[in-house]
């Protein structure tokens, strides 16, 4: 394949896609007793549900031609924050402990670091030439970054987030990927039509493995055994001919099976349970199901115009796939392997990457005291704590003024108001970073 039609695909790629519950019998006394041990908590018309905050996901997807990131819900399909980034977005990868999300900006050659509970960016880290791809690692301490025109990965320290060292490895480096027991990378070289494999302990490279031609992405199955390699073009002379996923098995470093799949195979994603890979085929306007056991394509899902990337559920369930064209992402349901649901992403969704399950939207503490100007605890005053939904949680002080709200999703905004007999209090706006042990109130008169 030549150069110029590498450059051509790049170049049509980046361009062209030019909220009462009430307590009851409970008198006075026994009331004021309980006041004394811990504030009472009372919920007001629809009840929070924390479950939904402990097991609902979000998706990041990078949108190239429009600078920033999508971030989406995948409760409701709808987007939960949209993020500006560096120039050309390219893909995005998740810490483990699901607190940050990191983008390579593939032309301003750097890396912008997003806190996902604020769904702001914290840090902007400079690295190599055109960066494409990143990978962290599972202790989350370390993040690998494929520069595609520098022909390196760097390496990121995500504790002061910034680039401890530098591998140089094959011609266009793109798509990154640890094994499960994080002492491997596997690094897809697109002009080299190779597979840089490199040691963790010593960031080194100790293997190359011949694949397909000009290979694009790269996923491991969950047992570390196979990696899956994305061949973006055919290995025939006609373009319109299908890509390619090269199987490389990880204890030899060998291509053990090639599976014919479509048309400009790209960012690939493999089931939690390690059954299934979705391979979006840019050029084919679907996606390949295959099956690991077997190798072979089992199913062929429709899309829309240039899907791109795919991420999985952490239970499996759903694809999610970004879409260039018109700037969505599908929701495939992996039973039945057809299309159910289409969020809206922005201008070109490329990279695409789902929160650990668990991780979304933590709940926090918020904790202090409502007094008087005397500096008097007042009892039973009445805090009210709103979300941008309208949804209230109540809780009332204690004998000494003392309240305390549970379970608090951070990264959203409240409105807080206050009311007591004899006493007045201004309302609050609060957004809600991380826990607080101390935010107290005086009355105003």
């Amino acid at each position: 394949m030549t150069t110029n039609i590498r450059f051509l695909y790049a170049c049509v790629i980046v361009k062209r896609i030019g909220k009462g519950n009430r307590l009851r019998g409970i008198n006075k006394s026994v009331w004021q007793y309980l006041s004394l041990l811990f504030p009472v908590v009372l919920l007001t018309g629809m009840l929070w549900n924390t479950a939904v905050a402990q097991t609902s996901q979000r998706v990041y997807v990078t949108n190239h031609c429009s600078n920033t990131v999508t971030v989406i819900d995948t409760a409701t399909n709808t987007i939960a924050s949209t993020i500006t980034v560096g120039n050309g977005p390219y893909r995005v990868a998740i810490t483990p402990d699901g607190t940050r999300a990191y983008v390579p900006n593939y032309l301003s050659d750097t890396v912008s670091v997003i806190n996902t509970a604020t769904n702001s960016v914290v840090a902007t880290i400079s690295v190599g030439d055109s960066p494409y791809d990143v990978a962290i690692t599972s202790d989350g301490t370390r993040a690998y970054v494929t520069n595609g025109d520098s022909n390196s990965v760097s390496i990121i320290n995500t504790a002061n987030n910034t680039v401890i060292g530098s591998i140089s490895v094959g011609a266009s480096p793109r798509g990154i990927t640890f094994t499960p027991d994080g002492t491997r990378i596997y690094v897809a070289n697109s002009d080299s039509d190779n597979v840089s494999v490199i040691d963790t302990a010593t960031n080194t490279v100790i293997s190359t493995v011949p694949v397909g031609d000009f290979p694009v992405a790269i996923a491991i199955i969950p047992n570390g055994s196979r990696a899956y390699v994305t061949n973006y073009f055919p290995d025939s002379v006609s373009l319109s001919d299908p890509g390619t996923v090269s199987v490389i098995d990880t204890t030899n470093n060998t291509v053990i099976a090639t599976i014919p799949v479509g048309v400009g195979p790209e960012l690939l994603a493999i089931k939690p349970d390690g059954t299934r890979a979705y391979v979006p085929n840019i050029k084919s306007n679907t996606v390949s199901v295959i099956n690991i056991a077997t190798n072979t394509v089992i199913a062929t899902v429709p899309v829309g115009i240039f899907p791109f990337g795919a991420a999985i559920s952490a239970d499996g369930t759903r694809a999610y796939v970004t879409i260039i064209n018109p700037g969505i992402v599908s929701v495939i349901d992996t039973a039945n392997n057809t299309v159910i649901a289409n969020a809206p992403a922005g201008e070109c969704p490329f990279g695409i990457a789902i929160t650990p399950l668990a991780q979304v939207a933590p709940n926090v503490t918020i904790r202090g005291r409502v007094e008087s100007a005397s500096g008097r605890g007042i009892f039973r005053a009445m805090l009210n704590l709103t979300d941008g939904e309208g949804n209230t949680q109540t809780v009332y002080t204690n004998s000494f003024g003392y309240y305390r709200f549970e379970n608090i999703v951070v990264g959203r905004t409240y409105n807080l108001t206050i009311r007591a007999k004899r006493y007045d209090f201004a309302p609050r706006v609060l957004t809600i970073n991380e826990e607080i042990k101390s935010l107290n109130f005086t009355a105003e008169k």
